[in-house]
């Protein structure tokens, strides 16, 4: 005679499924990068980019660092702040320029 443990058997696996949340967490921790660092030259370069984009209302393709990630944007700027040292994008984004990395048209 067979003795059927119904439930009881699969309660084991129960704990895989809260791990997987944990294991994605640390592959996402584990895949950030450290900030570059900018030359002075580079920043220069960046900020007369920006006040071009900003007078041609031109499309640009940003790149910025934010949270361990450099992503990537393509919008026009809006307007510059130059108290906060802040850019505002037509896609309601802002960013501060020492996130800044690169700036493509």
């Amino acid at each position: 005679m067979k003795f059927d443990r119904g439930i009881i058997k699969w309660q084991p696996f129960e704990s895989l499924t809260s791990n997987k949340a944990v294991i994605k967490s640390i592959l996402l921790e584990k895949s950030k990068i450290a900030k570059p660092i900018l030359s002075e030259e580079e920043i220069t370069d960046i900020e007369n980019k920006i006040i071009e984009a900003y007078y041609c209302k031109e499309n640009i393709s940003i790149f910025f660092y934010n949270d361990g990630f450099i992503k990537n944007i393509k919008s026009k700027i809006i307007k510059i702040d130059q108290v906060y040292k802040m850019i505002y994008l037509t896609n309601n984004l802002k960013l501060f320029f020492n996130q800044i990395i690169a700036i493509e048209y």
